[in-house]
């Protein structure tokens, strides 16, 4: 029995993933964001905005969404406001 020792070793698979960033002043932003600053999981956002509770949000391919920055920071607010009475 011969043993092949030329192998090399499996190295970890590089995966590239969005890492969340703080919302920004304007423009749009991706689910990780929105999901660090509201605390909720992916699941629950899914949930809520297949629900209209969450805004829809814009498809720019079939696998990326992005959302209005002005609408995650009414939603903030209006979960604020709901938060205080």
């Amino acid at each position: 029995m011969t043993t092949n020792t030329n192998k090399n070793p499996r190295t970890p698979r590089q995966k590239l993933t969005y890492k969340p960033a703080p919302l920004p002043a304007e423009g749009f932003c991706r689910k990780p964001s929105i999901l660090a600053a509201l605390g909720i999981s992916s699941t629950s956002w899914e949930n809520g905005r297949k629900s209209g509770k969450y805004p829809e949000g814009i498809l720019l391919s079939p696998r990326t969404r992005v959302f209005p920055v002005a609408e995650i920071r009414a939603l903030l607010a209006s979960i604020e406001a709901k938060g205080v009475e």
